[in-house]
């Protein structure tokens, strides 16, 4: 069939204000040459033996004339078959089947009146209908005196009205398959025109959805840079002198503030990106009774201006679930203001924290119940988005987007509401790794003045790159912390095994032994020795969220990414996770770019020299990788350039290295090529001068 339709497709169409056209309109005009095509196969099956049986009958002429009719019927098969043209024109087969019948029926009577019946199917379905009436009709009026001669008038009549018959219901067949396909064919023309619409209006909301995109990137961008340096004037007073209660209580309300609201900016783009799927979780130990203590002491006064009361059931120690600290806040209070509001007067709102174990392992459930009940018309959609009922001014998006920020990290929120009242249940993963060194305290996942004291830590730098060693050595003062390092992965095995460090930041791609497969060596070690867990960070060039997953799941407690801040450093160290301090981090996103000077800090600045004289070497390794077609070290190597770019400021060399890594798999050498010409141009530029102080 396919091989019909592509013979078809390249058949001449016809016009209609064609007056010597020899095919029909309608449906066989669009099927014209599979039928013809299927007769010519089908008459030369049937007419084949009877033209050769007609030699040895002795009727030679017959069987001339059937034999001839059946070559012409053979060569257009095969010239449809071939290039879509007839060899012999239908005009004459249709020709010499009249004479062909007319000699059979006068010689041979009966047999020949019976090849009457598929002459006139041929000629119905390969003529226009006026010329195939004519024929048929003729061959009728041709057929009843010599069917007369042979077989007398009962027979003859018989034959008339069989004629006549078959003449009437092919008319009837086409008529009703032409009206089908016309109806088809307005279809399709209607549907065609339905199809483009919907494209372009797909267009427009493409377009939609991207320009939305855009101003709510542009407007994150501009209320972040602000809401951050605001959020570091705090820690920066501080640093100049210690202020007295009353202004720290005041820094600490600007602080808190700026920071929420910065949280709040990030948490309306990540909804979105939770929709679509590509929401990157940063996991991390998450106390629950702390945050429920935040929440109800936060809503406190709306409970007694409602004369509601706040039952807990809270263990006394903290309870670590994993999770990101500004999701769990936003459910938790999310689900406890709905819960108050939907409480009757006087009633209790009763609040559980406990711990529970079903086919996704160990779990932290916090059940939060009151005696309200869910309206029965939106029970089955609760978490539905936009359902709501009843409430003034309610949007229906507060359930959706906490069942949407548990499911996200990896959780559940489930909702059961009767008489007896409603029940909500909150599920999230625990947390099996090594607690943060303190709790947190709800909302206090602020950033960490560099300022403050640091606990006395045995801290182990696993990197195979030194400079990279040399930029975390700067930012970790020792004391009051005790720092070692190792080349590799197994290094760093070796050094767990002789003395149990406190805090591990690992690198991830080193040679001899990566940094996962390292970190579950460590992990392993450490339960077989019975020894408390140690911290383990990854610290890694890749930014991207798989990556980030099989660093947790391979055993990391926290993922850092190359550059680091200061900041961000110091959450690590304190257990906390560093994404936390992005806000802060992102007002020294001010660096010059590519034509300017790069700000290194000055403690860094002595090493510059032989760092630059380095990173141009391996560009040259780099170049010299792909002169030689070896992607694997191309990828490597700009792998190694990327991060420690990064590590010492200079970005725009480190984005052209990343880009270069990531280009490995899919472009040609010659493009790899100049990529690695670029890059060694931006270090032969590149202009490193001390961060003013």
């Amino acid at each position: 069939m396919a091989q019909f339709d592509e013979v078809a497709s390249r058949w001449p169409p016809l016009k209609t204000d064609t007056p010597g056209r020899e095919f029909a309109r309608g449906f066989v005009e669009a099927h014209r040459l599979r039928i013809f095509l299927g007769l010519s196969i089908a008459g030369t099956l049937l007419l084949g033996p009877f033209a050769v049986n007609n030699f040895f009958q002795d009727r030679a002429v017959l069987g001339v004339v059937t034999s001839v009719f059946v070559a012409c019927l053979l060569a257009n098969a095969f010239g449809i078959a071939r290039s879509g043209k007839l060899v012999v024109p239908a005009m004459v087969i249709f020709a010499a089947s009249l004479v062909g019948l007319a000699t059979a029926m006068y010689n041979y009577g009966l047999i020949g009146v019976l090849w009457v019946y598929p002459g006139i199917l041929l000629f119905h379905f390969m003529l226009p209908r006026k010329r195939a009436n004519l024929f048929n009709i003729t061959l009728v009026v041709l057929t009843i005196p010599l069917a007369w001669m042979h077989l007398g008038p009962q027979v003859t009549a018989r034959i008339a009205v069989t004629l006549a018959l078959l003449v009437v219901f092919t008319n009837i067949f086409s008529h009703i398959a032409d009206a089908q396909q016309a109806k088809e064919a307005e279809q399709r023309e209607k549907l065609d025109v339905l199809v483009r619409q919907l494209e372009a209006q797909n267009t427009a909301l493409r377009e939609a959805f991207r320009l939305r995109e855009e101003v709510e990137r542009i407007a994150r961008h501009d209320l972040r840079t602000p809401l951050a340096s605001i959020a570091s004037v705090p820690r920066l007073l501080r640093e100049r002198r210690v202020p007295d209660p009353q202004e720290a209580e005041l820094l600490g309300v600007v602080e808190r503030g700026a920071l929420r609201v910065l949280a709040m900016v990030n948490l309306s783009l990540d909804l979105f990106r939770m929709e679509e799927g590509t929401y990157r979780l940063r996991a991390q130990a998450v106390d629950l009774v702390a945050l429920v203590h935040t929440v109800t002491r936060e809503l406190d006064a709306h409970a007694r201006s409602k004369t509601v009361r706040l039952a807990l059931e809270l263990p006394a120690v903290a309870v670590y679930a994993q999770g990101e600290e500004l999701l769990c806040y936003s459910i938790i209070a999310n689900l406890l203001k709905n819960a108050l509001e939907a409480s009757p007067e006087g009633a209790t709102v009763r609040v559980r924290v406990r711990f529970v174990h079903d086919g996704n392992g160990d779990c932290v459930a916090l059940d939060i119940q009151n005696d309200g009940q869910v309206p029965v018309e939106i029970r089955d959609r609760f978490f539905e988005k936009y359902a709501t009922h009843g409430k003034a001014g309610g949007t229906g998006l507060g359930a959706y987007s906490a069942r949407l920020m548990a499911k996200v990290q990896r959780g559940s929120l489930r909702m059961t509401s009767g008489p007896e009242g409603t029940m909500l249940t909150l599920r999230l993963p625990l947390w099996h790794a090594a607690p943060p060194m303190r709790a947190s305290a709800g909302m206090a996942a602020r950033p960490v003045a560099s300022g403050e004291p640091l606990p006395e830590l045995s801290v182990l730098l696993v990197d195979d790159d030194e400079y990279n060693i040399v930029v975390l050595k700067n930012l970790l003062p020792s004391p009051p912390l005790s720092l070692q390092t190792a080349v590799n992965g197994r290094a760093a095995l070796e050094r767990v095994r002789a003395a149990r460090p406190d805090v591990i930041f690992m690198d991830l791609e080193m040679p001899v032994m990566g940094g996962i497969e390292a970190a579950q060596r460590i992990r392993a070690l450490q339960r077989e020795r019975g020894e408390a867990p140690s911290r383990i960070a990854a610290f890694s060039a890749h930014d991207d969220e798989p990556t980030r997953r099989k660093c947790l799941e391979a055993g990391f407690d926290l993922y850092l990414a190359k550059p680091a801040s200061r900041e961000e450093v110091f959450a690590v160290l304190r257990g906390q996770d560093p994404a936390a301090t992005a806000g802060v981090r992102s007002i020294d996103d001010s660096q010059p770019g590519l034509h300017g000077p790069v700000w290194v800090e000055s403690g860094l600045m002595a090493l510059m020299p032989e760092f630059l004289a380095s990173r141009r070497r391996l560009a040259d390794e780099l170049a010299q990788a792909v002169a030689q077609g070896e992607r694997e070290a191309v990828r490597v190597t700009a792998h190694k350039l990327a991060g420690s770019l990064a590590m010492y400021g200079f970005k725009e060399a480190s984005r052209a290295s990343r880009a270069l890594e990531e280009a490995v798999a899919n472009e040609s050498f010659e493009q790899l090529r100049g990529r690695c010409d670029a890059l060694a141009e931006m270090l032969a530029k590149a202009q490193p001068a001390a961060k003013p102080a």
